[in-house]
């Protein structure tokens, strides 16, 4: 089980299939490998610290080249090439100590690297590539592994405009069991939320970026009857920017780092994201709404647009949007329930029975 510490979302997923494996085939030995091959350290780290720093700082400069690469395939095809080499090189002589019978990535890199060494008869394993973005790019595809899985059938379609030819797999996402859908009363007494309030938790992913200060206001200015939690992540400083605003906890809370996330998402009544990946695709699976405001330019954009044309988010571009859609929310519970519905039946899916079916393909 392959995965990078890019971001949070890649390494969860992977974490996710592997205590769902353990559980399904506990004959197996199921190992997970957080890093890039060797070399990885300081790669990895030098990965992790570039999307930080441009995600902060240049957000824009990221979403150029994200749709640059998505509106010009040729070029795509000439970066994935570049890529796929070096992540191979560097992979091969884990695979090569290993000799897995089964290998799944969960980053788009690393399925690179599987791709250059199965081109190269270097990789006998059966090899998936999970996509854990509802928008595929086209770092995601590649068709010399055996499958693709995808979140949506506008995922599925995505992917086989890159790759017409590959094995590309409509699959349920790749969430913790841990995610389901729990009694929301009692979620709120154990993190001590109100019971009476509409309560919103505010997300910007692992690193709380996408402007959270902004939207933290324009979700308390919907009405003292909303309570918001916001999430920063490992964003220390985002972190004491909120807890110096002039709200008591009944208004805001103000949550770093936290194992918690499952009961928070239960408690609340909406996410509001700013990423989207991982924590949307919880937010489906515990059967909660998710709202969508002002995405990261790129992959946030991308996704919140197919989750909302599927019916799964409201898109919110602007915080005037988001104060809006919460005020409408919290006096509208049939669009609240409805949004709940549809939420649920995408969590609905099963994806232990993929997790079956995949062994008979082995």
């Amino acid at each position: 089980m392959l995965s990078a510490p890019v971001g949070e979302g890649h390494v969860a997923a992977a974490r996710a299939l592997a205590t769902r494996m353990r559980a399904l085939w506990p004959e197996a030995r199921v190992r997970e490998v957080e890093h890039t091959g060797r070399g990885g350290p300081w790669r990895d780290a030098l990965l992790k610290g570039s999307y930080a720093v441009t995600m902060r700082v240049a957000p824009r400069a990221y979403g150029f080249g994200y749709d640059l690469l998505v509106r010009q395939p040729r070029l795509a095809e000439l970066f994935k090439e570049l890529a796929a080499g070096r992540f191979g090189r560097a992979l091969e002589p884990l695979l090569m100590a290993e000799q897995p019978d089964l290998v799944v990535s969960t980053y788009p890199m690393i399925s690179g690297g599987l791709a250059w060494l199965r081109r190269h008869e270097r990789l006998p394993a059966h090899t998936v590539a999970v996509v854990t973005d509802v928008a595929v790019h086209p770092f995601w595809v590649w068709p010399d592994l055996d499958e693709t899985w995808t979140l949506l059938p506008a995922s599925q379609e995505q992917a086989r405009s890159v790759a017409p030819g590959a094995d590309i797999r409509v699959v349920p996402a790749a969430v913790d069991p841990i995610f389901r859908p729990g009694d929301q009363a009692g979620a709120r007494t154990a993190t001590g939320l109100r019971a009476d309030a509409f309560v919103v938790l505010v997300s910007g992913g692992s690193l709380g970026f996408g402007g959270i200060e902004r939207l933290v206001d324009a979700v308390a200015a919907a009405g003292t009857d909303v309570q918001v939690v916001a999430l920063c992540g490992r964003n220390e400083r985002l972190r004491t920017r909120l807890q110096a605003r002039d709200l008591p906890p009944e208004r805001l809370v103000v949550q770093g780092w936290t194992d918690r996330i499952p009961e928070l998402i239960a408690a609340a009544d909406v996410v509001l994201t700013t990423a989207g990946g991982m924590i949307a695709t919880e937010t489906l699976a515990v059967g909660r709404p998710v709202l969508f405001a002002a995405p990261v330019p790129g992959h946030g954009r991308a996704g919140a647009e197919m989750m909302a044309a599927a019916g799964l988010a409201l898109l919110c571009p602007r915080p005037s949007d988001v104060t809006a859609a919460i005020r409408r929310l919290c006096h509208d519970p049939a669009e609240l329930a409805a949004l709940g519905r549809r939420a649920a039946e995408f969590g609905r899916r099963d994806l232990d029975a993929e997790l079956a079916a995949l062994s008979d393909r082995i």
